[in-house]
């Protein structure tokens, strides 16, 4: 059963072991991580991609997302702030 130990946010380490073979990310390090990018069409509900700790972004505690999802989150972000500004000068009297 291999096992890793990692270190946690609040600075803690904490072994996680597992059965098989160990998840791997695309760069070939071990992969603590799984993507947490919604995708309804997938069985768990979410991406999977396994992401280790120099490659996964993590937008909200205890979520991370691989670099293909942190793109697309950073494009929505961006999206919904450009829709927001331009909501807000629609709102504003012409003089």
């Amino acid at each position: 059963m291999p096992c890793d130990l990692v270190t946690l946010p609040d600075g803690g380490r904490a072994f996680i072991c597992s059965t098989g073979r160990a998840k791997r990310c695309a760069c070939g390090a071990r992969a603590p991580y799984l993507c947490d990018w919604k995708m309804p069409g997938r069985r768990s509900g979410t991406c999977d991609a396994p992401i280790c700790a120099a490659h996964a972004a993590s937008p909200a505690p205890d979520k991370h997302l691989c670099p293909t999802h942190d793109a697309a989150y950073a494009a929505w972000l961006a999206d919904r702030s450009n829709r927001r500004q331009a909501q807000g000068r629609a709102g504003r009297a012409q003089p």
